[in-house]
Order: C-alpha cells, then sequence, then structure tokens
C-alpha cells in the first residue's frame, strides 16, 4: 500500500475552485505559556468530540495561553468525552468547524493542510468504497450558494510515527525539564513512517508530533475519480 501526505497547492493562480472558508472549532485546550518556552500547542483538532454537555465549556473557548497547571486543569475536564486512543496536547480542538463559506467547493478542501474537507458526495464514495478511518463530522458553514452540497472535516488522529532515522540531532527541541514538559522536533524535510507503528488498513490519519495528514493510495483514487482537486498528494515511504 502506498501512502501520501495531503498538502494545499503552492501555485495559488491555477486553482479548479474558487471555495473557501473561515471557521472555528468551538472548544480548546488552552496552549500553555512557559517563561522558558514561551506560548506552544497543538494544531490537531477533533471534530467528532463533542463537549456541549461539559458544564465547564464555556472555559474552552479560547486557546489563549495558560499557566501548565491550568492547562492540566482544563484537560482533566475533557478527558471523559475523549476517545482512549486519543492524547491529548496543548491547544487541542473540539467540535464541529462553525463558520462562514463563499464559491464553489471541489472534491476535497486541504486549506489549510491540517484541515481536510470533503462534499457530501466524495464522503459517500469514501464510504461506498470501503475506506476505513473515515471519521466524519459536517462542518456548520453558512454559504449563499444554496446548492453547495455540505462539506465534511474529516477527523485525523494522530495514530502513526515518522521514523526516528528521518529526525536529526538538530532538529529535536530540548525537553524543558523546568517548566513545561515541552518536547519535540522541527518537522524534516525528508521524512518517511515508522513501519511497526503503522496504523493498520486505516486510509486517513495523522501523524504524531506534527500537523501532517496522511491517506492510502485507495483514498487518493476514490477522490479523483470525481473530477479535478485543488490538493497536492506527497508519496511517503515506510519503513
Amino acid at each position: 500500500m502506498r501512502y501520501f501526505e495531503l498538502t494545499e497547492p503552492e501555485d495559488l493562480d491555477n486553482f479548479h475552485w474558487s471555495g473557501s472558508y473561515r471557521a472555528e472549532h468551538p472548544w480548546y485546550l488552552p496552549t500553555i505559556l512557559c517563561p522558558r518556552c514561551g506560548a506552544w500547542g497543538d494544531m490537531t483538532a477533533y471534530p467528532s468530540v463533542d463537549l456541549s454537555a461539559l458544564p465547564e465549556k464555556d472555559q474552552l473557548k479560547s486557546p489563549w495561553p495558560q499557566t501548565r497547571e491550568e492547562y492540566e486543569r482544563r484537560k482533566a475536564l475533557v478527558l471523559p468525552f475523549v476517545p482512549p486512543e486519543i492524547q491529548l496536547e496543548p491547544g487541542c480542538r473540539f467540535g464541529p468547524l462553525v463558520g462562514t463559506a463563499m464559491g464553489r467547493f471541489g472534491p476535497i478542501t486541504a486549506m489549510p493542510s491540517w484541515q481536510v474537507l470533503v462534499r457530501e458526495d466524495t464522503l459517500t464514495a469514501l464510504q461506498e468504497a470501503g475506506l476505513k478511518g473515515i471519521i466524519p463530522v459536517r462542518a456548520q458553514l453558512r454559504n449563499r450558494r444554496t446548492k453547495e452540497l455540505p462539506q465534511y472535516e474529516l477527523e485525523a488522529r494522530p495514530l502513526a510515527k515518522l521514523h526516528p532515522a528521518c529526525i536529526q540531532d538538530r532538529d529535536w527541541v530540548p525537553t524543558c525539564r523546568e517548566s513545561c514538559g515541552n518536547s519535540g522536533f522541527r518537522l524534516p524535510p525528508e521524512r518517511w513512517l515508522l513501519g511497526e507503528a503503522l496504523p493498520k488498513d486505516l486510509d486517513l490519519f495523522g501523524v504524531e508530533g506534527t500537523t501532517r495528514i496522511v491517506v492510502s493510495e485507495r483514498f487518493v483514487d476514490t477522490v479523483n475519480r470525481l473530477g479535478p482537486c485543488d490538493v497536492v498528494y506527497r508519496e511517503i515511504t515506510v519503513e
């Protein structure tokens, strides 16, 4: 099975579609403000996590930086609503996208590249093809084009890992042991996936420690049958 990273096109003058949107998720974990590292957090979204029944949900309206202690307190509020395989990080977002849209959308939209939306007919095609790991959540986008099909955000849980060999010593961020516990790495330009940590039989997933979303060749083939798309597929190998 071949795999591909989803990215947005670099040439903005050669788009097939005019669709664009401005939307946010309704709930966030705060980012962390550290005296040593500054403010830091993650961009991962879990639109399927519904916090509407959480009494303290209004405390999760902003990702504004907080202390490590306050982050841990709010994280404890969210944990009962989150599947056990999800590892929460500062800055995580929850709930469906809410906002406005304009123009005509192609089968799939990835702008920004860590946020993948598909048209309703694309979702139907993915489901009829039997693809796995597809977690769709309808985006609440107001669009003046009444005939435009609904959009669904595909949740990409970070279940895969980059191979350690592709991360050089210079790319690692030293762990902040004194204060916030921040650690990680800068995304290497040449990268590949760790085979032993690859989610089995899934056709869409995220990559731990990054904002990358990976899809299978089955996903690419299914979407491409629906017409031109304004996304770029960058093949990523597995070792």
